[in-house]
This record gives structure tokens, sequence and C-alpha cells, in this order.
């Protein structure tokens, strides 16, 4: 798949053009960080508008403004919009589409995306890898590092992040794939809060976009709706286990929600320095983990505690 398709977008752009469409675009003007923000946009929502076409503004190029070098753009399908929060059972029904169609369709069969994405300008650490919990571990090391990054060290913290780490992650998700049981990557969003999921004006249609997509496990998608700040909660968990059940272990849902919703709580206290109400609140949901889970995985069939990401670290 190439990532700027030129030629073919020139001769879209031409017809386009000449039936008066309306497009959007964002645009950034870091170089480095622009430039891989913009491809990272173009690939996952190319990818997220091939499993749901109705539902994401069609994407159409991202590329450098030939008159402002350095300074890079995504383009897209405009549409007007209206800032509510969708319904839940219709929402619920097309990200679980998503999630069906895409499931165990990985272009390797590992977790992780072909280039970097970004949550609001941060970036994904989306290193292939052919364990969930290895991806996962990567993924919260580095937000858990932009974090620490704007809101300086905390000791308290640095020790909780260290046992959720160590002893949190390996007990939630490695048994999704040990004891008998597996997981399929599929695609996953990653940032389906209000702000990017708003019904067409015009249409009435759900329109979902912004994605910073990665193959996954499909209940990380629900980690944001847990926050109350965005309004969601039970009544779209409700919706989705109905048409997509839940993981096997069925009882460890509810704490893997929380592990899944703790890096957005990061993400959003990294981008808010200096309020502490976010960095307190991450704090405390991995001390709940933390304090449930002291001795992190024990292996099922010997009662043996394993060390932190053993045999699962990508080859």
């Amino acid at each position: 798949m190439s990532s700027n398709p030129a030629d073919e977008v020139a001769a879209r752009k031409k017809r386009e053009r000449e039936e008066n469409p309306i497009y959007i675009d964002r645009v950034d003007p870091k170089v480095l960080t622009g430039k891989r923000m913009m491809e990272g946009t173009y690939e996952s929502e190319l990818v997220y508008h091939s499993y749901c076409p109705s539902h994401v503004p069609r994407p159409i190029a991202w590329g450098e403004y030939e008159d402002e070098p350095d300074t890079w753009f995504y383009l897209c399908e405009f549409h007007d919009m209206v800032e509510e929060v969708p319904h839940p059972r219709t929402f619920v029904s097309i990200v679980a589409g998503v999630h069906k169609a895409s499931m165990g369709k990985s272009p390797n069969g590992r977790y992780g995306f072909g280039v970097p994405t970004h949550l609001a300008n941060v970036p994904n650490n989306n290193t292939w890898q052919d364990s969930w919990e290895a991806w996962y571990t990567g993924a919260m090391e580095a937000m858990y590092n932009f974090e620490k990054s704007t809101h300086g060290v905390d000791e308290e913290l640095e020790s909780i992040f260290e046992a959720l780490r160590t002893k949190v992650i390996p007990r939630l998700l490695r048994p999704l794939e040990t004891g008998g049981r597996s997981i399929e990557p599929c695609l996953v969003h990653s940032d389906l809060w209000p702000g990017n999921c708003m019904p067409d004006a015009d249409t009435g249609e759900i329109m979902i976009f912004d994605s910073c997509s990665f193959w996954g496990h499909n209940e990380c998608d629900l980690g944001s709706w847990r926050a109350p700040r965005y309004k969601m909660g039970r009544p779209f968990f409700k919706e989705y286990q109905k048409i997509m059940g839940i993981s096997e272990p069925h009882e460890d849902w509810d704490d893997r929600n929380r592990l899944y919703a703790i890096r957005y709580d990061l993400l959003v206290s990294g981008l808010y320095p200096n309020e502490d109400k976010f960095h307190n609140l991450a704090k405390h949901e991995m001390k709940v983990l933390v304090d449930k889970y002291p001795d992190g995985f024990v292996d099922e069939d010997t009662s043996r505690v394993d060390s932190p990401l053993m045999e699962f670290r990508s080859r």
C-alpha cells in the first residue's frame, strides 16, 4: 500500500474539483513530527475507512505544501457534524462491526501497526509484537514516559508504575493468550471519545474520525469509555458485550478495562501539565490494580509466579 499515491490522488482531485467538493485539512508545520503525524493519520484512516466506509470521512491524500516546505497536510472529505454524544446502540454497532470484520486480519498476524500514529501529538509505540501483553506493555511505557516528561518525576508513581508494568499487566493480559485461551488482533481505532464520533449534520449518520489505529485486543478500544468526563460508560459497555461478548477470563473484564483506561488518563494528564487532577486520577487507578494484584501472573498449572513478559517478548 503506497503511503502517498500522488498520481491517483491528482486524477481524482481533478474530477472532484469539477463537482465543487468541500474538503477539510489538518496542517502541521513541525518538520519530522508533522510528517509522521500526517502520514500516520492518512494510513490509519485509510485502513479504518476500508472497514467502515459509510461512517469515516474518506481519506484523500497527505503530503507537503509546495509553497511552504516542511509544512505537512492531511486531506479528507468534509462532513459538517453535530457535537453530541452518539446513541449507544447505533454507535457501538459501528465499532463492533469494524472489530468483527477485521478480526484476525492483521497483515502479519501480529499486534501493532505499520507506521507511527499519534494520540493528540503523542506518538504511539506501534512496534509489531507477537503477544498482546508485549505490545500493551510497550504502549504503556511510552505513554507513562510522555506523562513524566510534562509533569516531572513523581517518586511514588514511579514505584506504582513499575508494579503495574511487572505485575498487573502480566496478570491481566497474559491469561488472554495462555491456559488454552486465545485472542486475535483486530483493527482498533484507539481514540473513541465523543470528540471523534459525531452525527453528520445533514444525514444523521454517525461519523468516526481521527483514528490512531493499530491491530490489538478489541476490548482495548473501550478504554476511553470508562472515563466519566466522556459521559459514555455502562450503557456503551452493555451494548458492546451484547454483540461481541467478553474475552476469557470473563471475571477479569472490569480490571482489564480499568487497565486500558489508565493509558488515556496518562495521556490527558500529560496534555495538561499544570493540572494535578488527571495525574492523581491515573495514580489512583494504578494503585487500585497494584494493590489487588501484588503477586502478578501465577501459572495456572504450577501456581508458579512468572517474571514479566517471560516468553512473550517480540521475536
